[in-house]
């Protein structure tokens, strides 16, 4: 018997422009929301960096999986009434427009909340619903560089690196939104009422600092990429080169397995100079393990790691993570029949729920795919469908 799913009865309106925010309304797909995207007239949806076909698009943007689409001229008064008709049984509502942009239109969380004092309301924004920063425009680089988090990756004597999209974007809006999405419904349990959602990009990537700030109060010493453990100042949590010119990393943070690697290597000389002190110490332990590590190749390290309870693991490129046999095993990495494209890669959902798991349904919609059947459900005629498709009202 199929299990039942989180969410049958939830409906979300995602307004979404840009990748990161729309993969928290797509997590709530896969667990069984009606998620409906609300895009622009004429908006030519794509989110891959590449000019696919629409077929491609609708078969490998893993965010719009499970969702449907609908395309509203939301600037006029007949497509705001469309939306206000939409958001009269909507539980969630979620945009990433410039703040302001929402209250022009005549959509914004006062005007929605009176339609519907039950909505979630969740706003994501580059730097804020106010303060100083509140109109700055941005992209995940900025944040990164404002919250602080920039100048800690990269190496020592280098300029800092930019960590793809992980952070502000991933991290920071698909995650925090969600997390506040589902806080906002359990509230709502208790109170009978929605809420708004203020999330900015640039607090959420400060908010994974946490740890560094806790360490600058405590030693009051600057945190410099390459000066701290987290940043491999320490030969105890870093990166090494392996015999086939490959890459390792190793992170013995606990002392009984730092014990257990010198142990095993025939140095329990080594066993407390886990965290080196001077220049000196800690540039023989780095040679140390630098020599060592140069006499196996990444994949034999990786099994002898396994086996003997190490802390170390092998520096993956993409191309080999999707053919991972864990990653696979862990449904991380879909293989999805198609019915022109043959099978099509995804990547999976990483939230495991033993009663209500996710489910693929189908591939995502083209922008407007679904215009006709939603508003036919909100008692349309067919005749005022037409209607309104002659003034471009909808697509």
């Amino acid at each position: 018997m199929d299990k039942p799913e989180a969410f049958p009865n939830l409906r979300v309106l995602d307004l979404c422009r840009g990748y990161p925010p729309a993969f928290s309304t797509m997590v709530l797909a896969d667990f069984g929301a009606e998620v409906i995207t609300i895009n622009p007239l004429g908006y030519e949806k794509s989110t891959l960096p590449i000019n696919p076909t629409d077929e491609e698009k609708q078969a490998y943007a893993a965010i719009d999986r499970n969702k449907k689409s609908i395309c509203l001229n939301f600037s006029s008064d007949k497509g705001r009434s469309i939306v206000h008709e939409l958001v009269r049984d909507a539980d969630i509502f979620i945009e990433n427009s410039r703040p302001g942009t929402m209250e022009r239109l005549g959509i914004g969380y006062d005007e929605l909340r009176n339609v519907n004092p039950r909505i979630i309301y969740c706003s994501l924004s580059g730097y804020g619903q106010d303060g100083p920063y509140r109109d700055v425009v941005g992209h995940d680089a900025n944040f990164l560089a404002v919250s602080g988090a920039l100048s800690l990756i990269g190496p020592k004597n280098g300029q800092p690196c930019l960590p793809s999209n992980l952070l502000a974007d991933m991290a920071g809006s698909y995650l925090h939104s969600l997390i506040a999405i589902l806080i906002a419904l359990l509230a709502r349990e208790k109170t009978g009422r929605g809420q708004y959602i203020d999330l900015s990009y640039t607090d959420c990537v400060f908010s994974l600092l946490t740890f560094e700030v806790t360490m600058f109060f405590l030693t009051k010493e600057p945190r410099r990429r390459g000066e701290t453990i987290q940043t491999g100042s320490q030969p105890a949590n870093n990166i090494y080169s392996t015999k086939d010119g490959k890459l390792i990393t190793v992170a013995f943070f606990e002392p009984q397995f730092w014990k257990n690697l010198c142990q095993a290597l025939g140095r329990d000389d080594m066993i407390f100079r886990q965290w080196p002190r001077t220049d000196e110490e800690r540039d023989e332990v780095f040679e140390w393990l630098s020599r060592v590590f140069l006499t196996k190749t990444r994949d034999e390290w990786w099994e002898w790691a396994k086996a003997k309870e190490m802390m170390i693991a092998p520096i993956l490129s993409l191309e080999e993570a999707l053919e991972d046999q864990h990653l696979k095993h862990r449904q991380m990495v879909l293989s999805l029949p198609h019915p022109t494209l043959e099978e099509v890669t995804q990547v999976g959902n990483p939230f495991k729920l033993s009663d209500t798991p996710p489910r693929f349904k189908h591939f995502g919609p083209l922008p407007g795919q679904d215009t006709d059947r939603i508003l036919l459900s909100l008692g349309y005629t067919e005749d005022h469908l037409k209607s309104l498709r002659e003034e471009r009202i909808i697509q």
